[in-house]
């Protein structure tokens, strides 16, 4: 992954703001693969001066716990490829109603699944097919400062993606993607 704010490739045109240009993995002829924890803890964190103010300490002392994986390698020596990745987390952080200081739990489920093949042709045509699917489940979400419980509500945004990329070398002067 490379992020650019200054002295861009006239190939990106003229913009404001940053480029952010990412290669995403493949796979090869070795199997990898990690697996990586992170914990978080609501309490972890400092109070506001807002939440410094309140009878309750509204912040919530639970160790929730991120998992991501990942594994590539072969299917087939230099002609087939594989590549997975996950990421699972459910984080339960601590809110307050706006003015009525109501202390009330937001819980977050995210789950994130990525498969991606790739398929070598010959040495000028390669085929790759990825999907990515991610399901993320949210209790008490707001809109906005909301001053009481019956302005919750729960909502799931389920999100996929399929996608499929052809490359080829058609001539020494052509090049078709």
């Amino acid at each position: 992954t490379k992020t650019s704010t200054a002295a861009i490739s006239a190939e990106y045109g003229r913009f404001s703001g940053g480029v952010a240009n990412m290669i995403t993995k493949s796979g090869g002829n070795e199997f990898s693969g990690s697996f990586r924890t992170t914990f978080i803890n609501d309490n972890w964190r400092s109070l506001t001066p807002y939440e410094a103010g309140l009878a309750d300490d509204p912040r919530i002392d639970k160790i929730v716990p991120t998992y991501e994986a990942t594994l590539g390698g072969p299917i087939s020596k230099d002609k087939l490829w594989f590549f997975g990745a996950g990421r699972f987390q459910k984080n339960e952080d601590s809110a307050t109603t706006f003015h009525t200081n109501i202390a009330y739990p937001n819980t977050v489920d995210d789950k994130r699944y990525e498969g991606k093949l790739t398929y070598a042709i010959n040495q000028k045509h390669t085929l790759k097919g990825a999907y990515t699917n991610r399901n993320r489940k949210e209790t008490n979400n707001t809109f906005g400062d909301v001053m009481d419980r019956d302005s919750f509500y729960d909502n799931k945004e389920p999100t996929s993606l399929l996608s499929a990329n052809y490359t080829g070398i058609l001539s020494s002067n052509l090049f078709v993607e």
